[in-house]
């Protein structure tokens, strides 16, 4: 398995978590794990375009 591939799927499950997290919680820290996710999900999209323009 490609490891450009492997970073992708890690950080883009990892952004999932914390945003399912943060939902769970829905206070002063699940909105922090909402800022995160969106981080991480943001990371993943990158690695993505990087990936499909190689």
């Amino acid at each position: 398995m490609n490891s450009g591939l492997t970073l992708f799927l890690l950080v883009a499950l990892a952004g999932l978590c914390l945003f399912v997290a943060g939902v769970y919680v829905l206070v002063g820290t699940g909105w922090a794990l909402i800022g995160g996710a969106v981080c991480l999900i943001t990371t993943a999209g990158f690695i993505r375009k990087g990936l499909t323009s190689e």
